[in-house]
């Protein structure tokens, strides 16, 4: 199996040998592609790769830059030193009725190999740990895996470059292998909004991630942080979901946040405690993100976009998780801490 590796080997000797994201997705249509990856397709443009990767690297800072370009039935959205293909948020939209592979490395010797299918990620996994799967079908492409030389597949054995081996499960996958006429011609770039991360699943999950901190448990000394957690753990979902609504409320108050009839309309049902879909204030939050990456912005700008991620957050179909979420990112606010946990607090009981 080494010359199935090994003929990737040019990769480390082309523009994207330290850090990219490579997306091959079923099919050719280029625009549909780009949208599902959250592209704002009226800003197309058709540029060599040089030249895209010339203009993701000046405005990384602000907004990813992908570029698209089809070989056969596939194609591949090509990220020069960026992630977007290895999120779930993307890979779950791109392989809406079709199929994609992603394979993701960076300078920090971080990978992500995914394969996603109408509609959801079936296997993820770091390349040097791939008996660590993750995904709704993690063995789904054990067959496929076998007999590459992955790192450790032999006691004391090292494997061969993590990036070559991704890129050579990709091609089973696809039947295409990637080769350096992949990168000739034209692409079509597109500025990325990116899509929102998921909601936190759980209460534990949001937790772990932020830590007790962000969500206002221990920031008074005399234990009230800890008590307001254990408080909303006994509250029950309705109290918590009232609670969540009145913090919304809050900031978007403060901020002048109520500026679009999606926002009203979202919080309105919220506070009425009816079933939430997130979709369409993901969907503000989104484009209002872009809009501040585009150009300088001010702070008051800034705050009026992290309210609307609060009440975002709020919209977790789990009432408790969708609580302390919303005070976690209303903590991030220019807004007294204490304030906050007192409007919980006083919601909850």
């Amino acid at each position: 199996m080494t010359g199935e590796v090994e003929r990737f080997g040019w990769v480390h000797r082309s523009t994207v040998q330290d850090a990219a994201c490579l997306t091959f997705v079923r099919g050719t249509d280029l625009d549909e592609l780009a949208r599902r990856c959250g592209a704002i397709t009226e800003h197309a443009r058709v540029l060599d790769f040089d030249e895209y990767c010339e203009e993701a690297y000046a405005h990384q800072d602000r907004y990813p830059v992908i570029g698209l370009r089809s070989v056969g039935g596939w194609t591949l959205i090509a990220e020069d030193g960026g992630f977007q293909g290895s999120r779930p948020e993307v890979l779950r939209r791109v392989s809406h009725r079709t199929e994609a592979v992603s394979a993701f490395w960076n300078v920090n010797a971080l990978t992500q190999f995914a394969h996603a299918a109408h509609g959801e990620v079936r296997t993820s996994f770091e390349a040097l740990m791939p008996t660590f799967r993750q995904g709704t079908r993690p063995d789904g492409l054990e067959e496929l895996r076998a007999g590459l030389p992955w790192p450790g597949a032999e006691p004391g054995e090292r494997g061969a470059n993590t990036v070559d081996l991704m890129l050579a499960l990709a091609a089973r996958v696809t039947g295409e292998p990637l080769t350096p006429e992949w990168f000739e011609g034209d692409f079509t770039t597109y500025p990325v909004a990116a899509w929102p991360a998921d909601l936190p699943g759980s209460a534990e999950a949001l937790l772990d991630e932020v830590g007790l901190d962000q969500v206002g448990i221990r920031l008074a000394t005399d234990g009230t942080g800890a008590e307001l957690l254990e408080l909303v753990r006994r509250a029950g979902p309705d109290r918590c979901r009232r609670a969540a609504a009145r913090l919304a409320r809050h900031v978007l108050d403060v901020t002048a946040g109520h500026d679009q009839p999606v926002v009203g309309e979202t919080l309105r049902a919220l506070e009425r405690g009816a079933a939430l879909d997130g979709t369409a204030i993901g969907e503000v939050v989104r484009l209002r993100n872009w809009e501040l990456h585009r150009a300088p912005a001010t702070s008051r700008e800034r705050a009026r976009v992290r309210a609307l991620e609060v009440l975002r957050q709020a919209t977790n179909p789990d009432p408790l998780t969708g609580l302390l979420g919303a005070l976690a990112e209303a903590g991030r606010l220019r807004i007294e801490r204490r304030d906050l946990t007192d409007l919980v607090t006083a919601a909850l009981t």
